[in-house]
C-alpha cells in the first residue's frame, strides 16, 4: 500500500499544478501578444486554442515519448468523451444551454469530419508518422478557418483575460508556466504508469479515466464558470473546439514523436465507438431541437437548446461508459 502512496501523490500534485498553470499560461501569453502588438484574432486563435489543451497535448507527448502509447491514445479520446458526455451533462444540468445555430450548422460537421478521419486512419490498428502528419495539417486547415471565420465577422474571438503586468513579467510567467506544464505532465505521467503497473490497469483505461479527467478539468471549470454567468455559447466553443483540437493535435502529436503508435484492441471497439455515440446523441438533440422550435422566435434568431433532460441523459450515457471501463478494469 505504501509503494502506491508516491505515485498516487504525484498525479494528484500533478492535477493540481497542471490546472492552474494551464489557465494562468492563457492569461500570460495573452497579456503577452497584446503587449507586443498583437491582434485580437491573432491572440484568440493561437494562444487561447493552444493553452485550453496544452494539457492534454502535453500529457499525451510525454506519455508517447516514454513508450504508454495507450496512455497517450487513451488521454485523447477519453478526453473527448468527458468533454461530451460530462462537461456538457453537467453544463445542461446547471442551466438548459442555448446553442446558436453557428455551432449545429458548422462546427458540428467539422467535428464529425475529424472523428470520420481519425477513425479511418485508425481502422488497420496503429498511428504511423505519416498519420500525424495527416491530423496535423488538418488541424492547421482548422485553425486558418477559424481565423477566416472571425476576420469576417462569422464568430467573436473567445473573451480574454489580460493581466495588470509588464511585458517582461508576462514574458516571464509564460514561460514559467509552459515549465510547470511541462513537468507536471511528466510528474502525472509517471503516477499514472506506476499505479497502472502496481494494480494491473492498462495504461489505456488509465488514460481513458484518471488522466482524461484530469486533462479535462480546465475545460469543464471554463464551461461551467461561462453558463453561471450566462455565456451560454462558452459550453459549446469549449467542448467542440477542445473535442476538434484534441482529435487531430492530441493524436497527432504522440504519433509523430512516437514514431508511430500501435492501438491497443479495445480502442477501435469500445472507445471511438463510445466517443462517436455520445457525439452522435447530442446531433440528434439538436435536429429534435431544431424541428420543436421551427416557426418559433428561438428557432428563427438562430439558437437552439439543450435542456436538463438532456444534459442527464448524457450523463446517464457517460456513466454507463465508466461502468463499463470500471468492469474492463476487473475482469
Amino acid at each position: 500500500m505504501f509503494s502506491l502512496a508516491f505515485p498516487l501523490l504525484a498525479l494528484l500534485a500533478g492535477f493540481v499544478v497542471l490546472s492552474l498553470s494551464a489557465d494562468r499560461l492563457i492569461a500570460s501569453a495573452a497579456t503577452l501578444a497584446k503587449h507586443s502588438g498583437a491582434s485580437l484574432v491573432f491572440i484568440g486563435m493561437t494562444v487561447v486554442a493552444f493553452g485550453t489543451s496544452a494539457p492534454e497535448l502535453l500529457v499525451s507527448a510525454v506519455a508517447a515519448l516514454n513508450g504508454a502509447e495507450g496512455l497517450s491514445v487513451g488521454n485523447g479520446i477519453g478526453s473527448n468523451i468527458m468533454n461530451v458526455g460530462l462537461v456538457l451533462g453537467v453544463c445542461a444540468l446547471v442551466t438548459p444551454l442555448i446553442a446558436h445555430s453557428r455551432f449545429i450548422q458548422k462546427e458540428f460537421p467539422i467535428l464529425v469530419l475529424a472523428m470520420a478521419l481519425v477513425a479511418l486512419l485508425m481502422a488497420n490498428g496503429e498511428l504511423a508518422g505519416w498519420d500525424g502528419v495527416i491530423l496535423l495539417t488538418a488541424l492547421l486547415a482548422y485553425c486558418f478557418y477559424l481565423s477566416r471565420c472571425v476576420i469576417n465577422g462569422e464568430a467573436e474571438p473567445e473573451a480574454l483575460e489580460f493581466l495588470a503586468i509588464s511585458k517582461a513579467r508576462a514574458a516571464l510567467e509564460t514561460v514559467l508556466m509552459l515549465a510547470l506544464l511541462l513537468g507536471s505532465s511528466q510528474v502525472m505521467v509517471w503516477g499514472a504508469v506506476e499505479l497502472a503497473r502496481a494494480a494491473g490497469i492498462s495504461e489505456l483505461v488509465i488514460g481513458l479515466t484518471v488522466i482524461a479527467f484530469g486533462t479535462s478539468l480546465p475545460e469543464l471549470a471554463a464551461a461551467v464558470a461561462g453558463v453561471r454567468r450566462g455565456l451560454h455559447d462558452i459550453a459549446f466553443a469549449t467542448v467542440i473546439g477542445s473535442n476538434i483540437f484534441n482529435l487531430l493535435g492530441v493524436i497527432a502529436f504522440p504519433a509523430l514523436l512516437g514514431n508511430g503508435l500501435q492501438l491497443p484492441a479495445p480502442v477501435m471497439a469500445r472507445d471511438v465507438p463510445a466517443m462517436a455515440g455520445l457525439t452522435a446523441v447530442v446531433g440528434l438533440m439538436f435536429f429534435a431541437a431544431v424541428l420543436r422550435q421551427r416557426g418559433q422566435m428561438n428557432g428563427r434568431d438562430g439558437s437552439y437548446t439543450l435542456s436538463r433532460a438532456g444534459g442527464g441523459v448524457l450523463l446517464v450515457l457517460f456513466s454507463g461508459y465508466m461502468w463499463q471501463l470500471g468492469l474492463s478494469m476487473s475482469a
